[in-house]
């Protein structure tokens, strides 16, 4: 078994993700750990400059926790919420979420694949 201690704020080993709306970057990920041989659940730390991102209808399911900084968050139909550090975030399965980044934010985020 390999155990390993990780902090999410580490600046080592991300990789591009999704840009903002109107631009070709914004965001980083670094994947912490995988299931690779059950269910390809992965835990990921999620860092994105202010700016709106928008995520179409997934087929998986999120939870995260907000580490740092604030967004304006809205899922699915439901009203826009702002959420900001110690917020726990879930998005099942098929709602579309957008986060509008307000300033430097970061997430630790867990995901877990459907269908």
């Amino acid at each position: 078994m390999n155990a390993n201690i990780e902090t999410i704020y580490a600046e080592d080993g991300f990789t591009p993700a999704a840009a903002a709306q109107g631009r070709s970057a914004g965001s980083w990920r670094r994947i912490i750990w995988t299931d690779e041989s059950r269910t390809g659940t992965l835990v990921a730390v999620w860092k994105a400059e202010p700016g709106t991102y928008v995520y179409p209808p997934r087929a998986l399911e999120e939870t995260f926790v907000v580490c740092e900084g604030e967004a304006l968050c809205s899922l699915g139909g439901a009203p826009v919420q702002r959420i900001s550090v110690g917020a726990i975030v879930r998005v099942p399965e098929g709602v579309p979420i957008t986060l509008e980044v307000l300033a430097p934010f970061r997430k630790l985020a867990t995901v877990v694949p459907r269908g």
